[in-house]
């Protein structure tokens, strides 16, 4: 009898550890999803340390340019990240849409289309030398100068450099150098 009470008591208590543990895994998965946005503001802002822009896309503008095209939360992190700040001597301004319209002007555009065809439309509509970041299977492919992806559950990229030199950007060799992934490298 006391055998049995043991057992169910032992059940009972791993029975609630495997809750608990669930519980917390779930939430970790909710901190990891919520997290993504932030980072994906952060390196999208970073990059622009690491990328040169051709000094006519930069002269006369009131403003450095950022246009994030269909993800309402990277643009929320982003707008909080880009208070006060400036980038190549000027003021950053961040543009949200759903669409890129034709013939938009900004220096760096995250298209966040969940699909290569539409991501190529999205890029064509670009003028101008443009940063052209993604997060798609094959965001190079399709476009991007630079691609997320997640390696090992961490956020990170790759790059082109052929897509680079036809926007007319430069990429910095210490970009390139934290690149998962370069396209085009010598």
């Amino acid at each position: 009898m006391k055998r049995v009470l043991r057992l169910r008591r032992l059940r009972a208590t791993w029975l609630a550890l495997l809750l608990a543990l669930a519980t917390l895994w779930v939430q970790a998965q909710e901190l990891g999803t919520a997290r993504e946005p932030a980072v994906k503001a952060a390196y999208l802002l970073n990059f622009t340390a690491f990328v040169e822009w051709p000094p006519a896309a930069l002269d006369a503008q009131d403003a450095f340019v950022i246009g994030v095209y269909g993800d309402d939360a990277v643009a929320a992190e982003l707008e909080t990240l880009v208070v006060g700040r400036r980038v190549r001597g000027l003021p950053v301004v961040v543009r949200r849409a759903r669409e890129v319209p034709t013939g938009e002007r900004v220096h760096l555009a995250y298209l966040a289309a969940r699909r290569e065809s539409r991501v190529s439309e999205m890029t064509a509509r670009l003028a101008g030398p443009v940063l052209v970041v993604t997060h798609l299977n094959d965001g190079l492919a399709a476009g991007a100068v630079l691609n997320f992806v997640l390696d090992n559950g961490r956020l990170r990229f790759e790059a082109s450099q052929r897509r680079a030199e036809q926007r007319d950007l430069r990429l910095s060799s210490r970009l390139l150098a934290l690149a998962v992934t370069v396209e085009g490298r010598p």
